[in-house]
């Protein structure tokens, strides 16, 4: 089947490379939010192809109910480029309701899972870790069709977010102590919010403290409701963090401004406390999910894994 060839072969090569990017999808209050995942990209049918466990259904939920998506690749930590700019990808996604566990029917996403987090395969390393995780491989299919796709260029010389003032955190009761604290750690943020069609799109932004929120000058989104994810990794997309600030974009004579309401809070830090919390927080809401549909818990099967890192590991051998 012919497909019309959106992507540039320079934008396909930045969206094959980078670990992660950023993908907003519409709340069903209208909220448009972003959170890091990494996918794959299939030339042969001009896709992009993400998936998200049982376990963490909201953007499944997002893109059955609002299949308006936007997807911004921005950062290019581990990907082993260099100035090579971003990608804003806006599209039409579907996810259907089958819970995929058969590795081999996906199995182009989960090598690239594998050769961007080797830090990932601990989640299935020996019967306690499946026992426990098994429900993070019970997966949900997201496939993107581009509508549009923008090359914008790097963003140019960020600086760290200046660290709040007692003064400055006290204008935005919407972010609290220890978020506010982290802002310092960050050089820069991506807004999601809605463009003039009422879709979402997305802005890798410099946010400043001031007009009692967060100035966010070059952003294209319109005024209304929108969220500001601040995510970072490392070079082997370990030592994550996440978190969003929720609030309403409002115009201002410097630009526009986020008006904090809240923080969403996303992937902690690695440590024994909170991936106790990850994991029960995780089987929770996957039996949640399974009990709300009537269905059984289906089985992993963790060959086709295994098959899928070996072939991984002799390619890797091979370089």
């Amino acid at each position: 089947m012919e497909h019309d060839q959106l992507v540039a072969p320079a934008q396909a090569r930045i969206m094959s490379s980078y670990l992660t990017c950023e993908l907003a999808t519409v709340t069903r209050s209208g909220m448009p939010i972003a959170w890091p995942v990494t996918g794959v990209w299939r030339p042969d049918d001009q896709t992009f192809v993400v998936s998200t466990s049982i376990g963490f259904p909201q953007k499944a939920f997002n893109v059955r109910r609002d299949p308006h998506v936007a997807l911004l690749f921005s950062d290019p930590t581990g990907s082993g480029l260099d100035g090579e700019g971003q990608v804003l990808l806006q599209g039409v996604a579907e996810c259907a309701d089958e819970i995929e566990t058969r590795f081999s029917r996906n199995a182009d996403l989960w090598e690239r899972v594998s050769r961007a987090q080797p830090s990932s395969r601990a989640l299935s390393a020996g019967w306690l870790a499946r026992r426990l995780m098994d429900v993070y491989y019970m997966r949900l299919v997201i496939t993107v069709t581009p509508t549009a796709v923008t090359a914008r260029p790097p963003l140019p010389g960020a600086a760290p977010v200046p660290a709040p003032s007692p003064l400055a955190v006290s204008a935005l009761p919407g972010v609290p102590e220890p978020f506010a604290g982290e802002l310092a750690g960050f050089t820069s943020g991506v807004l999601a919010g809605l463009d003039d069609a009422g879709h979402p799109t997305l802005d890798r932004v410099v946010p400043e403290p001031a007009d009692g929120g967060l100035l966010l000058p070059g952003s294209a989104a319109r005024p209304g409701r929108a969220s500001l994810l601040f995510h970072r990794h490392d070079e082997l997309l370990a030592a994550q963090r996440s978190f969003a600030v929720v609030g309403e974009l409002v115009e201002s004579p410097r630009g526009p401004v986020l008006r904090p309401e809240r923080v969403a809070d996303g992937i902690q830090p690695a440590g024994l406390a909170s991936t106790v919390r990850m994991a029960r927080g995780l089987r929770k809401r996957a039996q949640a999910y399974l009990d709300a549909r009537g269905l059984e818990r289906p089985e992993v099967p963790w060959d086709e894994l295994k098959d899928i890192y070996a072939r991984v590991d002799a390619e890797n051998a091979a370089r």
